[in-house]
């Protein structure tokens, strides 16, 4: 058994000594089976060339117009309504294509007159907590400023001051509603659909918010030349307004010993007002350059750091007399400190059928308190502006 195992393994390795030398040979030894493999692209840049030419044919003659033999085609009567009334109503979606709708879905905002909106209760006073509580009046409290009294000595005793009204106190407003109503005809309500809600609110969000505007100013105009902090005179040149009020304004306020942030103030413009202080700042280089956005956007949102707004509402007061004309007003003013906003509710809508007449009235109201905490807070700016 050990010599046959000795003759085995001996075989073995003869057998792959062989075959180690029988593959290095053929590895050594190149393949002479190997054919070598030639491209000719003579002729492709022709064959390409003569394709592109057909294809240009076809598409030539594809294109031309054949010219008409003078025949129409005339459809039946019956035939006609059956196209119509197809185009009306698609019954089922066919190949991916659900065919025309015979109304549309969004209600589009269009064709409103009323867009210009100051939205002044983001610059004033804003208290809600008259919402949900009875009654038709206000009541508003208040903090004011104070200033300290200087003793000649140490422990020298205080006089009164301050009064409690010039202190804290609060303030009492009858409540003002604004609002309106439509009849709006059963057949046109059936032509929108849930979208028509979003932009029914957002028009009546859009008023009532104008209301709000227009209850301010109107207000705020109503005060004597003494109630306010100052008067900037008018101006003699060709605009109605120029962009020195607003440094002029902020002094009155400085001088009545406010500790005025402009970034606290906003400026209360007429349209006319705002389309003059434009006109100015684009044509000055040097704001062109602080400031590009009012030349390439056409929009004043701060200047000097108080905040521009532009409203409906256009407050205007007699200069003198009658012959000096009636003039626009515009009023720069700490808003927070100055007039104070405070709504009962959310706008409310309410509806009634008129069955006779085949209508809905839709009625939208906004009741709020507004008041005047301090005229010492505002200045009043006189333009040229004629009425």
């Amino acid at each position: 058994m050990g010599g046959r195992h000795t003759s085995n393994a001996a075989v073995s390795a003869l057998s792959a000594e062989t075959y180690g030398e029988e593959a290095n040979k053929k590895l050594s030894k190149p393949d002479e089976s190997a054919q070598e493999l030639k491209l000719n692209f003579g002729d492709l840049k022709q064959i390409l060339a003569d394709n592109q030419k057909q294809m240009a044919e076809t598409l030539k003659e594809g294109m031309q117009q054949k010219p008409s033999e003078g025949r129409g085609q005339i459809v039946p009567t019956a035939s006609a309504n059956k196209i119509v009334e197809s185009l009306k109503k698609f019954p089922v979606e066919k190949d991916g294509w659900k065919g025309l709708e015979e109304q549309w879905t969004v209600a589009i905002p269009n064709y409103t007159r009323y867009e210009l909106t100051a939205h002044l209760r983001d610059a004033v006073y804003f208290w809600d907590g008259l919402k949900g509580e009875q009654g038709d009046i206000a009541y508003i409290p208040y903090v004011m400023d104070v200033q300290f009294q200087q003793l000649g000595a140490v422990g020298n005793a205080f006089a009164a001051t301050w009064a409690e009204a010039s202190f804290i106190g609060s303030v009492s407003t009858t409540l003002y509603e604004a609002g309106g109503y439509a009849d709006l005809s059963y057949y046109l309500l059936e032509r929108f659909d849930s979208n028509l809600l979003e932009m029914v609110n957002r028009a009546l969000a859009s008023g009532a918010l104008n209301s709000e505007d227009t209850a301010i100013m109107t207000l705020v105009g109503a005060g004597t030349g003494t109630n306010f902090a100052g008067n900037v005179t008018r101006l003699t040149g060709a605009a109605y307004f120029y962009s020195t009020n607003i440094p002029k304004a902020l002094k009155l306020l400085m001088l009545r010993g406010k500790n005025v942030r402009p970034e606290e103030c906003v400026l209360y413009l007429t349209p006319a007002a705002y389309g003059a202080l434009l006109e100015e700042l684009t044509a000055s280089q040097i704001i062109a350059y602080a400031q590009p956005g009012i030349v390439t956007q056409g929009l004043i949102e701060r200047i000097f750091g108080v905040k521009i707004v532009v409203g409906e509402y256009r407050p205007n007061q007699q200069r003198t007399n009658a012959a000096t004309g009636t003039v626009d007003l515009c009023f720069l003013m700490r808003g927070r400190r100055a007039v104070a906003l405070a709504p009962k509710r959310d706008i409310l809508v309410e509806t009634d059928k008129q069955v006779a007449t085949r209508k809905l009235r839709v009625t939208a109201s906004h009741t709020m308190g507004i008041k005047i905490l301090d005229f010492k807070e505002i200045v009043r700016i006189w333009t040229s502006r004629v009425a």
